[in-house]
């Protein structure tokens, strides 16, 4: 099963997009220093804890991004997703997230220093890298809001609900659902429950007729209904 194919670049000079990578662009960002590599599924790409000045653009497929705690633990911090640009916080020297495939990935990496030639040599590529780490700012800001302020049911309709909407920009949702990789223990370890809890959530928003959850496929029953319910409002997903 393939999540989320294709890539984010497409249109003329160059210019940024989340549909389709043409040789030409792959060509021109080889010449920028980046270069794909690919991970099969649950391999990690770097460590918590790793010195890493490298940036990485999510070219298809599925990542998870935590936090590990003592005793084993996680915090999912965010999902990779074809488009996004992940760039490893660090403190101390090394990162302070685990960057883990969750399905097989494919990923333009290059050093940090690559951004400056970017700047350069391809404003478009340049601007869209900037405007993909403001966007996961306000990710960050929203999951926070989820574990903080929503309840258990208003943060799993919020969550799928993003991921819906990041899905659809590259083109990935079909008949409003998509295919998701993702496991209860996953959504548990991004939404700060435990697997029974979101077992009972995604039941319930079956129930009242929001959506389904089956074999990995998410199918949104009344969308407009669940926005309202969740007070979803994808505006801070178009930075």
């Amino acid at each position: 099963m393939t999540y989320a194919s294709g890539s984010f670049f497409n249109g003329d000079e160059h210019r940024p997009s989340y549909v389709g990578l043409n040789d030409d662009d792959a060509a021109f960002v080889k010449t920028l220093g980046f270069t794909t590599k690919r991970y099969p599924a649950d391999a990690v790409v770097f460590s918590q804890g790793d010195s890493n000045d490298r940036v990485y653009i999510v070219e298809s497929g599925w990542g998870s991004i935590y936090h590990e705690l003592p005793g084993g633990q996680r915090q999912i911090l965010d999902f990779a997703l074809t488009g996004d640009v992940v760039l490893p916080q660090s403190y101390g020297g090394g990162a302070v997230e685990t960057f883990v495939a969750q399905t097989e990935l494919s990923l333009l990496v290059a050093p940090t220093k690559t951004l400056t030639l970017a700047a350069m040599k391809s404003p478009y590529l340049f601007s869209f890298i900037v405007e993909a780490l403001t966007r996961n700012g306000t990710v960050m800001a929203q999951h926070l809001a989820n574990v903080g302020r929503r309840n258990a049911l208003e943060r799993t309709a919020h969550l799928l609900l993003e991921l819906t909407a990041r899905l659809q920009r590259v083109g990935a949702v079909n008949r409003n659902g998509f295919e998701c990789p993702l496991t209860q223990y996953d959504l548990a370890d991004a939404l700060g429950l435990t697997p029974i809890h979101v077992n009972r959530m995604l039941r319930e928003l079956r129930e009242r007729k929001f959506l389904e959850f089956r074999q990995g496929h998410v199918r949104l029953l009344d969308s407009a209904g669940l926005r309202k319910f969740a007070g979803f409002d994808g505006e801070y997903l178009k930075s």
